[in-house]
């Protein structure tokens, strides 16, 4: 399939620091535990709606909702305006389905919410999106934490491929909630796997609208399957092997292994390049494996393949191709 257009955004406000509330011991747990299973020692948030006005404490736990969802909004508009008149037209009359992605269940009891209306939108599915893209035939929400961008993309290729849709929508959102970050994080970690680096992990919000087609134009995005390796040995082997038509190695994930430690390092001369994107951007769950594209809009400079690995909590690995 095709990523025929796209846009994303991210928050103008600026890094705020997190500090663990003097009163909340699990939260203060949660932070110790996260930071040793990502070898870093702090966290900064860049978060939709936080204002310098309140406690510096608490600036990052409580912003103002309504800044994420016009935000939303305004994404939405800018990928439609990317496309010409005609395929705009195309896209509205055409059968579309439309799927909102998002990393958490309900996030709206850490919003700080006074309206209905607006916890709906957070938790549930926004019919204004849905009417913005003339949707009548299929909506649906897919909640995966880190892979639920990966999963949506193989249902739109899976509903293109069976020319079921013409067009398929793909609006995501992330909310960097502090205490849900740092529990996804909260995991154990062997002393062999540490490294020495010392990092200040960073998690970014941001939002993106994403149209797929099997119609040929701008980047060719091919889903792939689901990487189970046995150890280090087993994973170094398959990203090797699976590298000869591959240019590009584009990593998600806080936490790295050996063997993508490696390939990012460049230890091994023949492996393909590789860049860590959370590294690069900063990490923002879900959306995370979105910042390959606007990588290879900033960087590519001539044609080539890029594979993109997500890692989750379980260690396996996703990927999905993009030729460009």
């Amino acid at each position: 399939m095709y990523l025929s257009t796209f846009a994303m955004a991210e928050p103008d406000e600026s890094v705020c620091f997190f500090y663990p509330g003097w009163l909340n011991v699990w939260e203060s747990h949660m932070y110790n535990r996260s930071l040793k299973s990502t070898g870093a020692h702090g966290w900064g948030f860049k978060r939709f709606g936080t204002t310098q006005e309140g406690y510096a404490r608490e600036i990052i736990r409580t912003p103002l909702y309504k800044k994420y969802l016009d935000v939303m909004d305004q994404v939405c508009d800018s990928a439609l305006q990317q496309m010409n008149a005609k395929a705009r037209m195309q896209l509205m009359k055409a059968r579309t389905a439309f799927i909102y992605v998002d990393a958490w269940g309900e996030s709206g009891p850490f919003e700080n919410i006074s309206s209905a209306l607006h916890t709906a939108m957070i938790d549930t599915l926004p019919k204004n999106l849905v009417k913005k893209f003339s949707v009548k035939d299929f909506t649906c929400k897919i909640r995966g934490e880190k892979q639920s961008l990966v999963q949506a993309m193989k249902v739109a290729q899976d509903y293109l491929d069976w020319d079921i849709f013409d067009f398929v929508v793909i609006c995501a959102a992330y909310r960097a909630v502090p205490v849900l970050v740092m529990s996804e994080e909260d995991l154990p970690r062997s002393r062999r796997e540490r490294h020495k680096d010392i990092k200040m992990n960073l998690c970014v919000e941001r939002v993106g609208c994403f149209i797929f087609s099997n119609r040929e134009g701008g980047m060719q995005v091919e889903c792939g399957g689901y990487i189970t390796p046995a150890n280090d040995d087993a994973l170094r082997a398959s990203l090797l092997a699976a590298g000869n038509d591959i240019d590009l190695f584009a990593y998600t994930g806080l936490r790295k292994c050996e063997p993508v430690q490696a390939l990012i390092d460049r230890r091994h001369t023949a492996a393909p390049h590789a860049v860590n994107l959370v590294d690069m951007y900063g990490a923002s769950g879900c959306l995370s494996p979105a910042l390959g594209w606007v990588y290879l809009t900033q960087h590519a400079g001539s044609s080539g393949k890029m594979r993109t690995l997500v890692p989750d909590n379980f260690g396996g690995y996703a990927c999905f191709d993009t030729r460009y």
